[in-house]
Order: C-alpha cells, then sequence, then structure tokens
C-alpha cells in the first residue's frame, strides 16, 4: 500500500497513516511517498517496512555504508548530516512539548564530526571466523569489514582483519566489547582495563562496562557541565556535590573538584570500585554509596546538604523514589544529562511542577547516523 509520512518521532520511525490508524516506518523520512508493507499490527497502531520510496525527500541522501538497512546500528544514514540534526532536534522539542515543559532558554544542539566518532562496540564473531553487527530486530549477525562511524583505530582492525583474528584466539564467547582511542585498541578478555585523558583528568573504565562512545563530545558536555548556561545564578562550586548515578565518577573526577566534599551513588559495586581509583587524589573528601537510587533515601547520606547535583539516569529515566527524594530535598541546582528524550520529558515535568524551573536544554549529538538523542538540562529553584 502507498501512504505518504508525516513527522519523525522518538525511535527514530516516520508517522503514516491507514484510515486513520497510525503507522511506524522505520528508515523513512517526513513528507516521502512510499509503498509499504505492514510487519505488525496492533489495535491502535501498525509497524511497517519500505518496500520502495515513490517520492523521496530531498534530504534523502545515498548512505555512506554499504549495509545500511541491514545492519541494525545506524538508522538515518539515508538523510544528510544537517537534516539529521534537525530531525533529532524536532523529536526532542515535540516530547518536550507533549510533557508540557519548556526551556526558559529553548533548545539548542551542540555536534560534532557525522563519521569517524565512535569509540565502543559490541562486536559478535560469525561462523566463518570473521565479526560482524547484529542485523536490526534480529539475532542474524552481519559480517563486517569497515564501518564509518567507528574511529580510525578500529577501522583499520576491521579492514585489516587483526581485530577478527584477536577474537578467533582471545574471545570464548558469542559477543566482546571493543573500545579504541587514538592508536589504541582495548578488546574483551584481553586488556580490558581502559584509561582515558578528559579534560586533563586520568579517568580508568572496564571494557565490559558502559561508558560514553563518543569521546569528543563526551570532554564538551563536561566542560558545558562545569559553566552552566548563561543567566544561571551562582557558580558551580560550593560545599558538596551530589554525582547520581555516578558510574566510575567521570562528572566526579572531572567537575567536583570545586567542592569540598562529593558524595557518589552508584548500584554497580564493580563501576563504583573504578571510581575509588579515579578520585584516589582527593581520598578523604569523597564519599562512595553503594545503593541504588530507589533505597538512596534510607542513607544517612541522603540527609546531608548538598549545593549541587550531577545526574546521568539510565533509560529508564530517574527512578520514582529518587524523583520523589529531589522534589523534596533542599538541593537547588540539578545538571541532568538524559539519553532518552522521553523518560527525560516525564523527569523534567516532575521537577517543574515541584517547584524547580528548567533554565536550559542542549541536545548533545554523541550519535550521528541515528536517532538516539542526549540531552544535557539544567534545573534551578
Amino acid at each position: 500500500m502507498t501512504v505518504t509520512t508525516e513527522k519523525m518521532v522518538a525511535g527514530g520511525s516516520c508517522i503514516a497513516r491507514i484510515d486513520g490508524k497510525a503507522v511506524f516506518v522505520p528508515l523513512s523520512l517526513p513528507g516521502e511517498t512510499l509503498e509499504i508493507e505492514i510487519t505488525d499490527a496492533k489495535k491502535d497502531y501498525s509497524f511497517a517496512r519500505v518496500i520502495s520510496v515513490l517520492e523521496p525527500s530531498e534530504h534523502r541522501v545515498e548512505p555512506p555504508c554499504p549495509l545500511f538497512g541491514k545492519c541494525g546500528g545506524c538508522s538515518l544514514q539515508m538523510a544528510d548530516p544537517e537534516y539529521q540534526r534537525k530531525l533529532r532536534l524536532s523529536i526532542l522539542k515535540d516530547t518536550l512539548f507533549r510533557a508540557h515543559v519548556e526551556s526558559e532558554t529553548g533548545i539548542h544542539i551542540e555536534s560534532g564530526s557525522p563519521l569517524e566518532y565512535r569509540s565502543r562496540f559490541q562486536f559478535h564473531r560469525t561462523r566463518e571466523g570473521g565479526i560482524g553487527l547484529r542485523e536490526g530486530s534480529s539475532n542474524t549477525v552481519v559480517p563486517i569489514r569497515d564501518c564509518p562511524v567507528a574511529v580510525p583505530a578500529i577501522r583499520k582492525a576491521l579492514a585489516d582483519g587483526s581485530l577478527a583474528r584477536e577474537a578467533r584466539h582471545r574471545n570464548a564467547g558469542d559477543r566482546f566489547h571493543v573500545f579504541g582511542f587514538e592508536d589504541r585498541i582495548w578488546q574483551e578478555e584481553g586488556e580490558t582495563a581502559c584509561a582515558l585523558p578528559l579534560c586533563g583528568k586520568n579517568v580508568g573504565f572496564d571494557v565490559r562496562g558502559f561508558f560514553q562512545s563518543n569521546i569528543p563530545m563526551l570532554e564538551r558536555l563536561l566542560v558545558a557541565i562545569q559553566k552552566g548556561p548563561a543567566g544561571l545564578e551562582g557558580g558551580f562550586s560550593g560545599e558538596r556535590l551530589l554525582d547520581f548515578y555516578s558510574g566510575v565518577g567521570t562528572f566526579s573526577a572531572v567537575a567536583g573538584e570545586a567542592f569540598a566534599e562529593t558524595v557518589l551513588v552508584e548500584h554497580n559495586r564493580e563501576a563504583l570500585d573504578l571510581a575509588r581509583k579515579n578520585l584516589a587524589s582527593r581520598a578523604g573528601t569523597a564519599l562512595f554509596c553503594p545503593v541504588s537510587a530507589e533505597d538512596w533515601h534510607t542513607r544517612n547520606e541522603s540527609r546531608l546538604r548538598y549545593d549541587s547535583a550531577i545526574v546521568d539516569p539510565p533509560r529508564q529515566g530517574i527512578g520514582k523514589r529518587a524523583l520523589e527524594w529531589f522534589s523534596g530535598s533542599g538541593i537547588a541546582d540539578i545538571r541532568s544529562v538524559s539519553c532518552d528524550p522521553v523518560t527525560f520529558a516525564r523527569d523534567a515535568a516532575k521537577l517543574v511542577a515541584s517547584g524547580f524551573r528548567l533554565v536550559d536544554v542542549a541536545l548533545y549529538d554523541f550519535y550521528p547516523q541515528t536517532h538516539h538523542i542526549e540531552t544535557l538540562a539544567f534545573f534551578t529553584r
């Protein structure tokens, strides 16, 4: 059947309509006329795949990767980079609008290179002895010898086969993690302890654990967290900083020196052990709390006074009890990082309803060629 797409929504699909019923069409752009096939019909909406593009968007381009549409790693390579940024920005604006949340200074975007930016991958071994990435919505592994979004060190190791050879000798399981930075590569079941210079600080993490994939954008985010937006009263300093969902302590290591004391909250004990190492030079001024966000209110440290908080929740957003604690706390300055626009908008609405002002929102373009959105927001009261 033939449809014309409307806007792009969170998740990266465009909406079309058949007899008033919403149809979500991935790998399409707004305003395109498409021949589609329904792949999954629900009561109130359906999912479809593109059979052919009858009338393409003026922003549709030839994808830089020949595996686009088969490999599940990218979803927007068919759009020119500038239009991709506009689409991600429109998704964030629309999500906040529907949550009835408005930034006092609007929403701006911080972007970087559209290719060769990604440092972190989870690869899979193939039966033929090569390596690959998962096909979209499938367990099928697509063999690859190049990836245009990978940093040069990983692209080189893919092209010359060294990454696959190391996987055959080293990795017993089907999947393994790889991290590349400058001319170095860390690979699971090999040298797993990574260390990177970030804003003049050395930050260590495990290749098997979570760490941001776009290092240049991460450094820009770290600088922005410390600087704050124009118009935000007061500086980023004080007696005590709360680093909530701290992970390996990246934010505390870089931004925490402006505070006399830093309290890190993280449920993952391995990550918190790494945070202790990353903040070893500040022994005595950093407190480490191995507790989940939902149980934070039971800790004695939750009763302390905090000047500022950095919050970086998982995709599910800030937990319900944690949000209640922030709403009732005396914290007047929250610097919030989010990797999901829907849960960010939900949490922002609750913080604003409890008396916070949403002063500024920035979209940090960590993942070009995809629909993924990272935001930095500043709340005050």
